[in-house]
């Protein structure tokens, strides 16, 4: 590796790159199940959480599974609604997609125009975080480990750069926080996926980085584990205009990422205000439990979060919402019957852990195979996600009543998805009849959510926040305070402060709701 000096962009006092680490001498993947690696492993991140782990015992410890490996167990009872760990992002940065703003690449400061940073990285840097303030500047240090690189076009932005700027900040972790981090579970990226690094390597942005050497070695190896176990989280910033933007990014929470999956978890969690990740039981959870966390969405299908699971996580689930094709009798990922003479049936699969099973109506025992299943649900996956969630609300609502209920179940997916939206886009100033829409699919949906027994998660949160504020609104057209002031409608403003509460973008104007109405 090339010292900073050579590329003619360092000054006096610049912090010089940290030098790659050999990935050729980490320990086995067999040895990290191992339980003395085990324990080793609680001490270190125990070291790395430090003042975030209160006196005593913690809640959790870490265990052995078979068929999941390493992951959290409850040490006690734990109530709903108790915080269980907060933990902080051992990486954080940006995530590998495009952007609708053009941000600071380290403060995440909204810039009005593009703004190169002067040491020569390529990426977009704010005044105060730029290389040329000095060591002082959060920025500086990996941007010199970027110019020993020797980036070509230095004068010019690259995006590519600024998509792998999360793997490159591994470099800079301490010796103990590396090691932890790889010491994390990295699944190869699938043959057809080109990685942020393959990306920088295939078209050359560098002259000094050897696509054979430690460096890259050690890239892949971080970009493997990110891949793998880094969550979304988002950091809240404001223009010159003072409009606030939420810059979508991904980190690796470590003690978040050793929670295992299950599609009916027993935990929810929120981002603070510092991107430290508050996690919280959602449900009851006994001595001895798996402490489980949800990769997938929790409002797919089964089919979908399948697929979703084998592609994104390697691995198949088993869990007993997978094994019930009614998704206790949410029917999420049912379809309608196509027979005229049967409206009332539903399409389901006859065995929903495999991709590959017959389809049956369960009135009138029609039988549909995989591939028509698929794609009625592929139609119907375009028509929504691609055209009619991308309209104004009462194209939406007009659009679900006249068109959409006629091929698909109320609580199909795609139609759960595009109620979602019409939730998000109906605000206070709409008709009355539009606000009693949102009002009834926020009920709606809250509905599959308890069929499902989610608990106390974060989209019920949501859902009681938005009904809670429309109910409000309907108020005050009808002149009839008490709809808002009845005692379940407030439960609704409880339910989402104690949830959203510690989030770090949490509604504007809950706490004052909280405030307003007296909830504590």
């Amino acid at each position: 590796m090339a010292g900073v000096a050579e590329n003619g962009n360092a000054g006096a006092g610049t912090p010089p790159p940290v030098p790659a680490p050999e990935p050729d001498l980490l320990p086995p993947a067999t040895d990290l199940f191992q339980p003395d690696r085990v324990a080793a492993f609680k001490g270190e991140l125990l070291g790395f959480l430090g003042e975030l782990v209160p006196p005593g015992e913690p809640p959790w410890d870490i265990g052995l599974f078979e068929g999941y490996g390493r992951g959290l167990v409850a040490t006690r009872d734990i109530a709903v609604n108790e915080l269980i760990f907060v933990d902080r992002p051992i990486l954080v940065g940006p995530r590998v997609n495009n952007y609708e703003v053009i941000f600071c690449a380290s403060c995440c400061r909204i810039l009005r125009r593009l703004q190169l940073c002067t040491g020569g990285c390529r990426l977009p840097i704010c005044a105060r975080c730029d290389f040329g303030v000095g060591p002082s500047s959060p920025h500086a240090a990996e941007c010199a480990l970027i110019q020993s690189w020797q980036p070509k076009d230095a004068g010019r932005y690259s995006k590519n750069i600024l998509y792998a700027l999360t793997s490159i900040r591994g470099f800079l972790l301490s010796e103990r926080d590396r090691a932890i981090v790889l010491q994390m579970e990295g699944h190869a990226p699938r043959k057809e996926m080109t990685t942020e690094i393959e990306r920088l390597l295939r078209d050359g942005y560098f002259w000094n980085l050897d696509g054979a050497g430690p460096a890259v070695r050690y890239l892949r190896r971080v970009v493997n584990v990110l891949n793998t176990n880094a969550f979304e989280t988002s950091r809240i910033v404001a223009d010159d205009e003072n409009n606030d933007h939420e810059i979508i990014l991904r980190g690796l929470y470590i003690l978040g990422a050793l929670m295992n999956h299950c599609c009916r978890p027993n935990v929810r969690y929120v981002f603070d205000g510092e991107l430290r990740m508050r996690v919280h039981a959602s449900r009851p959870i006994r001595r001895g439990e798996q402490i489980m966390n949800n990769y997938s969405k929790i409002l797919w299908g089964t089919q979908h979060r399948i697929i979703h699971l084998c592609v994104s996580k390697n691995f198949l689930c088993c869990c007993e919402r997978c094994k019930d094709p009614t998704e206790s009798g949410t029917y999420l990922g049912a379809l309608k019957c196509v027979r005229e003479s049967c409206p009332a049936g539903r399409l389901l699969p006859l065995n929903p852990l495999k991709i590959s099973s017959m389809w049956q109506c369960d009135r009138c025992d029609l039988k549909m195979d995989n591939i028509k299943a698929t794609k009625i649900q592929e139609i119907a996956g375009r028509m929504i996600l691609n055209n009619a969630i991308k309209r104004e609300s009462s194209y939406i609502i007009d659009y679900l009543n006249d068109h959409i209920l006629k091929f698909l179940l109320p609580t199909n997916q795609f139609t759960v998805e595009l109620k979602l939206q019409a939730i998000k886009k109906i605000q206070a100033d709409r008709p009355l009849a539009e606000l009693r829409e949102k009002e009834k699919y926020c009920v709606e949906i809250l509905d599959v959510l308890a069929r499902l027994d989610y608990g106390e998660c974060f989209v019920k949160a949501v859902l009681c926040y938005e009904l809670f504020v429309t109910r409000v609104t309907i108020a005050g057209l009808l002149d009839d305070s008490a709809i808002a002031t009845d005692a379940p409608n407030l439960e609704h403003l409880r339910t989402a402060w104690q949830i959203l509460g510690p989030s770090g973008n949490r509604p504007k104007d809950l706490q004052q709701l909280v405030v307003t109405y007296g909830i504590e």
